[in-house]
């Protein structure tokens, strides 16, 4: 078993062809945890350096305007793409109400 340094993140053992989720899986929607800090709509990118250009305006405004990141959960589905707050563990004042928590939620062909 090689030793995993901060180099060699990628683990060869995965065959990229097998699927790791299920076809249902995709159907209710695969979450991740990441950090929010904006988006931008890109209307019909031509090529991808329109779609880094974007990346680094956003990422630019971001570190401009000393916003802080939002924790969020991705959620990708067939429906499409929805970000929602996390819910805070510690803060038991906060209620699970979907409208409130979704930062945006676009079509999968957006």
């Amino acid at each position: 078993m090689p030793v995993r340094t901060k180099y060699n993140l990628v683990d060869d053992a995965h065959d990229l062809r097998i699927p790791l989720h299920n076809e249902e899986a995709f159907q209710h929607g695969i979450n991740f945890e990441a950090k929010y800090i904006g988006s931008l709509d890109v209307a019909r990118p031509s090529s991808r350096v329109e779609i880094v250009a974007a990346m680094r305006r956003i990422r630019y405004e971001f570190k401009a305007k000393n916003i802080k990141k939002k924790k969020v959960h991705i959620m990708v589905s067939t429906d499409g793409v929805k970000v929602a707050l996390r819910k805070k563990k510690k803060n038991k004042e906060w209620t699970w109400d979907e409208s409130k928590m979704m930062v945006m939620q676009d079509p999968i062909y957006r």
